[in-house]
């Protein structure tokens, strides 16, 4: 598994790793996700009983709305947007967790997991 690389860096080399890995996985605190996107606990496949404290999402697109504005199009899976909410502890866990549920492979060197911070996304 490769370490994981908190980048909070300009929005190319997100696209750069949709367009190399087919996906970029995104991290932010769980109050920036609607509560309909959050959870109570952690999510980590061990099992994990402390509150989840960081939501865990693939951005499939980074779409371009002109005047500054950015949007992403999250990968989806019968609809539904593809999370993972999750500790502190279990971060590293979580984004090679849904990149191996997405693409049955796992996480290859380089990819990077990106911070939005202060940012509230829309989650439509």
């Amino acid at each position: 598994m490769s370490e994981r690389t908190l980048t909070p860096g300009p929005l190319a080399a997100l696209a750069d790793d949709i367009r190399d890995h087919g996906y970029a996985i995104i991290q932010t605190r769980i109050e920036r996700a609607p509560a309909r996107h959050r959870a109570a606990r952690c999510a980590d496949l061990d099992g994990c009983d402390q509150p989840a404290t960081l939501v865990t999402v693939a951005v499939a697109e980074v779409i371009d709305e002109g005047n500054g504005t950015v949007g992403f199009s999250f990968a989806r899976r019968g609809g539904y947007i593809l999370r993972v909410p999750v500790c502190d502890e279990h971060r590293t866990e979580a984004s090679h967790d849904l990149y191996c549920a997405l693409t049955t492979r796992t996480r290859p060197d380089g990819i990077r997991a990106f911070d939005v911070p202060g940012q509230h996304l829309d989650w439509s």
